[in-house]
This record gives structure tokens, sequence and C-alpha cells, in this order.
């Protein structure tokens, strides 16, 4: 810990910082802070806070700007138990008051919802379909030689998978298959309904007969195509109008984040291991282009289950104090909305 001279400085500095994006010189915090220390003073003070790297100078005759270690100081010790007001809670929950017809919906909602409130980009990892319960899985004849196959979740996820098949399948036959598949799955994850289909496809040759197989068969096909989970990025033009995205290379760099997701559904599916709000601030993500960024990170719940993660990505100047606890309070509130 700092002592209070250093440990307010530094606060000042860094509130300055995130409000102006330029380097803050001592005489700005010398008009501004309460203590009445001279610039020069101030100076010494900026000058020792260089050397313990929480500061780093851009520019000889420029003021100083906040390090990742000093942006991390700030964040674990300045940062205050901010909450929202029941003015902002209440303009939050206005924006699901229109109830969304399945979760993937209520997660597109939900990074609009980020991106708004906080002026960066939301994002929103959708629920793990692995670990997720089947509600209810049906096969509807498209045209000749083609399927549709339906997933339905026990959290309300939809999935449409397109299925050929070699040989037609009558409607009754159809409805033999959907509702042994109905009756066998009921109960599981996608990941034992899985499990469970290859195992009885390894019995098929020997114990069952032509329609069962073919049960099984369009079972595999569908479950193992379902996507798991997926990422929601929205308001990803809020980031390019902030001063840290004027350049060409810095405007790279978070378009090849964003696009290739890789690294980002990495990082968020981490946090499914450490409920709450975590916070990541330039490398400290492990994301190769994100050096520049912040993440602002909390888990949500179904009932008693982790089942996704939701944040914001900004530039490491975000305003912390402003983000936190509407990612906080966000995630509770969708955790509300799954469990109802």
């Amino acid at each position: 810990m700092l002592n209070n001279r250093y440990h307010d400085i530094l606060s000042h500095l860094i509130t300055d910082y995130i409000a102006t994006s330029g380097a803050v010189g001592s005489g700005q915090l010398s008009k501004k802070m309460a203590l009445r220390l001279s610039p020069a003073t101030i100076r010494n003070v900026m000058a020792d806070l260089e050397e313990m790297g929480y500061l780093s100078q851009p520019h000889t005759s420029a003021g100083r700007i906040p390090t990742q270690k000093g942006l991390r100081y700030y964040v674990d010790t300045l940062v205050g138990e901010r909450t929202l007001t029941d003015d902002e809670k209440r303009t939050i929950q206005e924006q699901y008051q229109m109830p969304e017809k399945d979760i993937r919906s209520l997660m597109l909602k939900t990074g609009k919802v980020l991106a708004s409130f906080s002026k960066y980009a939301g994002l929103v990892l959708t629920p793990k379909l692995e670990k997720t319960l089947f509600k209810h899985i049906e096969f509807l004849p498209l045209s000749s030689g083609k399927l549709l196959g339906i997933f339905v979740s026990q959290t309300g996820v939809v999935e449409n998978i397109i299925l050929e098949t070699k040989e037609e399948i009558n409607y009754r036959e159809l409805e033999k298959i959907n509702n042994y598949c109905n009756a066998s799955f009921v109960g599981l994850s996608l990941e034992e309904a899985i499990e469970k289909v290859n195992y009885e496809l390894s019995l098929a040759n020997q114990e069952y007969d032509k329609l069962l197989t073919k049960a099984l068969l369009l079972s595999q096909e569908l479950l193992t195509h379902i996507e798991t989970s997926d990422l929601v990025v929205e308001g990803e033009t809020q980031l390019l109008e902030t001063p840290e995205f004027s350049t060409v290379g810095r405007v790279k760099e978070l378009m090849k984040i964003l696009e290739e997701k890789k690294q980002l559904l990495q990082m968020l599916d981490s946090c499914l291991m450490s409920p709450g709000v975590r916070i990541f601030i330039g490398s400290e993500s492990h994301c190769d282009a994100a050096k520049n960024l912040s993440f602002i990170t909390a888990t949500y719940k179904q009932g008693r289950h982790i089942v996704g993660t939701l944040g914001v990505i900004g530039p490491t100047r975000m305003d912390y104090a402003k983000v936190i606890p509407v990612v906080d309070f966000t995630a509770k509130f969708v955790s509300d909305l799954l469990a109802n």
C-alpha cells in the first residue's frame, strides 16, 4: 500500500487521465487536490511513482500516465464499492420489459444493454450447452433427402440444423423416431446424450432394428453439430470512437481480436471457474492483441449453476468505477431472468 500522499496523487492523476485520455501534469493536480500541495512537491511524488512502476512519462516535457501496474492498483484499492442508484437499476431493467422468445435473443439484448450503458463494447458468452439439460428433440421433413433437426434445451436454447438423408423417411417413421429420442434423452445433458447415442450405435448392428438405427444416426448428427457456446459482441463501433483507436495500427489490433474470437472465448470461458466480477487490464487477459484493452466480466447463473459470462471490453483507460457496477448488476439481473 502507498502512503496517503502517494495514494491521493495517484488517485487524482488516474481520474484525470480517464476523463481526458491525456498525460496529466503536476500543475493540473495542484489546482484540484484538497491537500494544497505545490506543483514541485507533486512532481517529486510523480517521479517516485514512476520509479516504482505506477506511472510512465510518454514525452520528456509531458505529464504522466498510469501504467498497467498503476491501473491495477487503482482498480484494487481506489475504485470504491460504488453501486448503481435505484434509477440506474430501473433503467437497465426497463430494457428487458419485452420478454425474449429464447435465450439467444436474451443474450443479444444483454450485449446491447452492456454496450449502451458502458459506452464501450458488450460481450456475452452464451450458456455452454454441453452441460445444459435436454428438453425436446424433433425431426421434420423439408424436401426429398432433407430433414430439419430441432434441439431445445431446458435453458430455452433452440438449435435448428438441416440434415441430409440417403433414403426417404415417412411421417409415421419420423413420429416413432421423435418419440424414441425424447424418451431416451430426457434428463440428460447434451454431453451425456451424445455419449449415450455413440454407445448404443456400437450395439445397433447386433441388437437394434433398422428404424431404431436411423433414430440413433439422426440424433448423432444433430447433437454433434450443435454449437456448444457462442460469443455475442455488441457496440464495437463505440470503441473506434475513443482516442485510443485513432490510429490504423490500433484499429487493426481491435478488429483482429473481435473477428478471430478464439482468444476471447478462451478468456471468457476461464471466467466460468471464478464466480463474480473479474477485471483484466492489458496483458492480464493473455489475449495477444489486447495489450491496450481491458475487460470487466461477471458470471451469470441459471438456478445454482454458472452457465455463462458477460462483460465489457474497452480501452485500459475505461471508467472502471462506472462500468464495474453495471456489469455486476446486469449479470445478477440476467441470472434472475433465467431463474424465472
